[in-house]
């Protein structure tokens, strides 16, 4: 049984591949994550008006620690319900902090996978605010806001530190990167997005990040 593992993109329905839409279109079964605390699911929102098959909503707990036992349960509800093929979806890009990867190991319902990539939140966010991330021999760094240590040491060695899981610590971020030029990238491609300079203050938003890029 095939399971096509499908990225959004950062969150508009216009930003998804055509490969995405024709996966999504031939899956007979499209399993949407959506948080389990909020009961919200941004992947519901962009994924909707593409699906021709059954739609299966599947809960996730969102914090960064989530435990075997609920991940194996999600497994199997997964493998209860999938025909084939099926499809999963997931915002941004299936191989970047993804909630597929996290249950992948408890699918062994599925015997061929295909991964189709995604717009990446990173990228969708700097062509918006029109940031060259990189150029030559330049390199980028990518840092959850939680990882301070890491900070710390990439800031001596890369051109451009990309910050994300903007719901907490990107206050202490921007002062270790102070000698940095940063910008301040909220839910890119959606209705409340916000890009801007640095002010100093986010809105501890989950899908927001500072994008730290030296000086020319």
């Amino acid at each position: 049984m095939k399971l096509n593992v499908i990225g959004l993109g950062p969150g508009s329905p216009d930003l998804l591949t055509v490969r995405a839409v024709n996966r999504i279109a031939e899956s007979r079964v499209v399993f949407v994550p959506y948080s389990s605390s909020t009961g919200r699911s941004l992947a519901m929102e962009v994924v909707r008006e593409y699906v021709k098959g059954k739609i299966v909503e599947v809960g996730f707990p969102m914090g960064e620690h989530v435990d075997e036992t609920t991940l194996q349960g999600l497994g199997e509800k997964i493998c209860l319900e999938a025909e084939d093929p099926s499809a999963f979806v997931t915002l941004g890009d299936p191989v970047l902090y993804s909630t597929f990867y996290r249950v992948k190991k408890f699918l062994n319902c599925f015997s061929e996978y295909e991964i189709v990539p995604g717009v990446s939140s990173i990228t969708a966010c700097a062509c918006r605010a029109d940031i060259n991330l990189a150029s030559e021999k330049e390199a980028i760094a990518i840092i959850p806001s939680s990882r301070r240590d890491l900070l710390e040491a990439a800031k001596n060695s890369f051109e451009t530190i990309v910050v994300i899981k903007g719901s907490s610590g990107l206050e202490e971020a921007s002062q270790i990167l102070k000698e940095y030029d940063i910008t301040y990238a909220r839910r890119c491609f959606m209705k409340e997005e916000k890009i801007e300079t640095w002010k100093g203050k986010s809105d501890r938003d989950y899908f927001s990040m500072l994008i730290a890029r030296r000086g020319e």
